[in-house]
């Protein structure tokens, strides 16, 4: 028999829209938890102490292996929880002996709780359940895709909120200590990449800030958007627990005599969280997130989100402002800010991803129409170089091999030497209209004049500054006085797909 080939194609999109329309389970069985007491006994909290009142302690966790290292410290310290939230959660080494910790403090008798953006678990989704098994484990999945099997399909049907993710990193121990920062659970987040690494930087938190972490994961893990990944990809035996637990325990075995597992026992940050030597900067602090609600919301509707109460609270510079944004996308009312800033005699500074470091070709499509205007209106202007990032170790007395390029990743802005924010926030569309961020705004003079001081001394090696002449842009080398017409150590083909791509409309989704 000969079907009709109309027929064959409507069966088939029948079939596509239907597999779209896939359903989530029921959350009637899902059973809330929150965190423990912020006055719990716990060693590590009672370590770093809280004998200031009203305030909090900030340490600045710039180093990839000692923002690691901290990780792993603290979750071997852990007594009571362990409440780690993420978007990216890689199958990589870092994420393997992240993970192995977890286990351990869990057999131990530490309650676990992890919770994950769905977008890039499909990899993984057989590890996680298996790791729920555990009785002292939960994993929980955020937006999770209907159809577990044709992720993509979900996006026929609900596009408006697949497309919007959970950006948010969160690790609290103990309700006593917290990291947030721009880091993942990935290899270039950490210094274990070979060829590529981010630039990156996290801020190790006590005090009186950790409680009010501990609240906004508890908003996150609670939310209807949260599912149990049993409840996602069906319940797994016993001896899928068992059969994890070999394998993580065979791959840390196997990896004790590995160069990066070195780095990790020779970091010099181990010693001092030992013998309790970081000095934490106490001061007065905000936290700010925004609320799950906002990946439901419209996005004119902007009760849920963070910014304008973070942009509020930050004021306006009147000497000096420090932008640090991976992804940049300022949009006209941005470049109109940041130049009336310059133009009324403050000095602002931009550091974003040039093009031949960024990752994501897409967003800086969408940045590279502003930085004329944001240059002709006095803003400083500067785009991170693909250094060799090993060299640079190397001269530091670092153990490595290879050779690595360097992306930005860290999200970060200080006003006056006064105010730091350290968060996930970029400053573009998707940050502020679509993702769920989070980060932490702190007065404190020594950590934002601790983000100055690289940005004076140390930005000029490892950045381009942009700049005008004859109307034309330009890429300056400050160190070398080298000049690019051209956005440096690039292609004609990957400028010309820059390009290509900068005259679709879609900023709003960059």
């Amino acid at each position: 028999m000969i079907i009709d080939s109309s027929k064959s194609l409507f069966c088939a999109v029948l079939i596509l829209i239907t597999a779209g329309c896939a359903q989530l389970p029921s959350r009637e069985s899902i059973q809330p938890s929150y965190a423990i007491a912020a006055d719990t006994p716990s060693t590590i909290g009672d370590a770093v102490g809280n004998n200031h009142p009203g305030l909090s302690g900030f340490y600045p966790l710039a180093d990839g292996v000692d923002a690691f290292v901290a990780r792993l410290a603290l979750i071997d310290s852990a007594e009571h929880t362990i409440d780690v939230q993420y978007y990216l959660y890689h199958r990589q080494q870092t994420t393997i002996l992240f993970t192995a910790f977890l286990l351990k403090a869990a057999d131990r008798g530490v309650r676990v709780r992890l919770l994950l953006d769905d977008l890039s678990q499909a990899d993984s989704e057989l590890d996680l359940a298996a790791l729920a098994v555990h009785p002292n484990i939960e994993v929980r999945l955020f937006n999770p895709f209907p159809n577990r099997r044709f992720r993509a399909l979900g996006f026929v049907t609900n596009f408006s909120q697949l497309s919007r993710r959970m950006h948010n990193k969160s690790f609290i121990v103990d309700n006593r200590i917290f990291i947030t920062g721009g880091r993942n659970i990935g290899n270039a987040y950490f210094s274990a990449e070979d060829h590529s690494e981010f630039i990156d930087l996290d801020v190790m938190s006590v005090g009186e800030i950790v409680p009010e972490a501990s609240k906004a994961f508890d908003l996150y893990w609670n939310h209807q958007l949260s599912y149990p990944v049993e409840d996602l990809h069906g319940e797994r035996d016993e001896q899928s627990l068992i059969d994890i637990t070999k394998t993580l325990s065979t791959y840390v075995e196997q990896n004790q005599q590995s160069n990066y597992v070195e780095q990790l026992r020779e970091s010099a940050f181990v010693k001092r969280l030992l013998h309790d030597e970081i000095e934490f900067d106490w001061q007065k602090s905000v936290l700010f997130y925004d609320h799950p609600d906002k990946v439901m919301n419209d996005v004119s509707e902007k009760s849920a989100n963070m910014s304008p109460m973070l942009f509020k609270e930050m004021g306006e510079p009147k000497l000096k402002a420090i932008i640090v944004s991976p992804y940049f996308i300022p949009r006209e009312q941005g470049v109109k800010l940041l130049t009336n800033w310059a133009k009324q005699g403050v000095d602002v500074t931009v550091l974003t991803n040039s093009l031949a470091a960024t990752d994501v070709s897409a967003v800086h499509a969408g940045y590279k129409k502003y930085r004329e205007d944001l240059v002709k209106g006095g803003v400083k202007l500067w785009e991170l170089k693909p250094s060799d990032l090993m060299a640079i170790k190397r001269k530091a007395g670092r153990k490595v091999t290879g050779s690595s390029q360097a992306s930005l990743h860290a999200k970060t802005m200080t006003f006056d030497d006064e105010k730091i924010f350290v968060g996930t926030m970029n400053l573009d569309p998707r940050s502020l209209d679509l993702n769920t961020e989070m980060g932490v705004l702190i007065e404190s003079e020594k950590l934002s004049r601790f983000l100055a001081h690289w940005v004076d001394t140390q930005m000029p090696e490892y950045a381009w500054k942009v700049e005008l002449k004859d109307n034309d842009l330009v890429w300056l080398d400050t160190v070398s006085n080298e000049q690019f017409d051209e956005e440096p150590q690039t292609s004609s083909w990957r400028r010309f797909q820059v390009w290509f791509i900068s005259l679709f409309p879609i900023e709003d989704e960059l």
